[in-house]
């Protein structure tokens, strides 16, 4: 099936993420989404690249050779769930690709993605009537769950492609709400998607003094680590990676974090997993002050976020090379995050993109270094 993108994104935000979330993409088999953008990208007469793993990307040239060298990147894929056994009486037994709750699977719409085509099926969950009252309020792990896609034997699912390995993904569905929110599936990372197509939109046509990459990672969910072969590529000095942020403003999170709906682009602080993998992201002093900056030069209201639990392609990125590479990540909020209703706001991803522009002009020239020379005569 053809996706083809609004040009210029920029003028079509909300048709151009409407068409982004609708293709499935779960970590590892990003191949229409990749396309998707390729032929976008040689449609704007840019040349776009892509590794061996899917990456893709785009580079803008600079008039100075000796400016600093930017990295943009956002990811492509999105969690899902993954076919690892049929059952003789034809139900499909599945385990988790990335971090997929458990809590919100039972009853929820899914599209298993096989080599012939999609299958719709959906995720089993105890008739009500017969749910003994102890079991009402428990979330069942995955190895207890299974999606039934209409089969009655293994003969049966087999004729319909489905195959052990399969990727599988939440069904796509669009709902519009009240003031310009919208809930959908994928918004991790379509907005970030979005919001660097729309950059390169506003930058492809202006002159800018150091080169800029603008990447597209695959395998996100699965491993954080898809940035460092673009580092191994690019060898930037300096990398902003745009995700998205949980919005802790809902009754059951107040007071987590500080980050709402609508409350414009994310600074992140401190991010950190905090759950068996050491890693999570301080930004570079230099790159904070630049992003406070460029929000208030572009008249963009901003939030900071401080989070236990969270981590992204950013997280071992600075220790990298040898030189060390000044990270910073800038998010976009969502409500009920890795859900099949992400909730998001059109304005917070136009607040972004406002914000990656300034900052992308004045990384060219900024002062990396942790020791600053004091000043001359003093």
């Amino acid at each position: 099936m053809q996706h083809e993108l609004p040009r210029p994104i920029d003028g079509h935000l909300k048709e151009s993420l409407q068409t982004l979330c609708s293709i499935g993409a779960p970590s590892g088999h990003e191949d229409v989404i990749v396309r998707t953008l390729f032929d976008h990208f040689v449609g704007r007469g840019l040349s776009p690249e892509v590794d061996r793993l899917g990456q893709v990307s785009v580079t803008i040239l600079g008039t100075d050779p000796a400016a600093n060298r930017t990295l943009v990147s956002a990811h492509l894929d999105q969690l899902g769930l993954v076919v690892s056994n049929v059952r003789e009486d034809g139900f499909v037994k599945f385990v988790r690709l990335g971090g997929v709750p458990e809590r919100v699977l039972p009853g929820t719409r899914i599209t298993i993605k096989t080599r012939s085509g999609n299958v719709p099926g959906v995720v089993g969950l105890k008739s009500h009537h017969v749910t003994p009252a102890e079991d009402k309020y428990k979330a069942l792990p995955t190895s207890e769950l299974y999606l039934d896609v209409g089969a009655q034997s293994v003969d049966e699912v087999a004729k319909l492609g489905i195959t052990i390995g399969d990727p599988c993904c939440y069904e796509y569905h669009w709902t519009d709400l009240a003031n310009g929110r919208f809930s959908t599936v994928s918004l991790d990372d379509r907005l970030g998607v979005v919001a660097l197509l729309a950059l390169v939109d506003r930058l492809i046509d202006q002159e800018r003094e150091g080169i800029l990459h603008i990447a597209f990672t695959t395998q996100e969910e699965f491993h954080v680590r898809g940035t460092l072969a673009l580092v191994e590529k690019y060898n930037p000095d300096i990398v902003i990676n745009v995700d998205v942020s949980p919005a802790c403003d809902t009754p059951e999170l107040s007071g987590v974090s500080a980050v709402s709906l609508g409350g414009g682009p994310v600074i992140s602080r401190l991010s950190f997993h905090g759950r068996g993998t050491l890693g999570g992201l301080i930004p570079h002093p230099a790159l904070l002050e630049a992003a406070e900056q460029a929000a208030l030069a572009a008249c963009t209201k901003y939030q900071y976020e401080v989070i236990i639990g969270l981590i992204n392609d950013a997280a071992f990125v600075p220790m990298s090379t040898a030189e060390g590479i000044a990270t910073i990540g800038i998010s976009i909020p969502v409500r009920y995050t890795h859900s099949p209703v992400e909730t998001g706001e059109l304005r917070d991803v136009e607040g972004t993109i406002d914000l990656l522009e300034r900052l992308t002009h004045v990384t060219a020239h900024l002062d990396l270094s942790r020791v600053k020379r004091p000043p001359s005569g003093g």
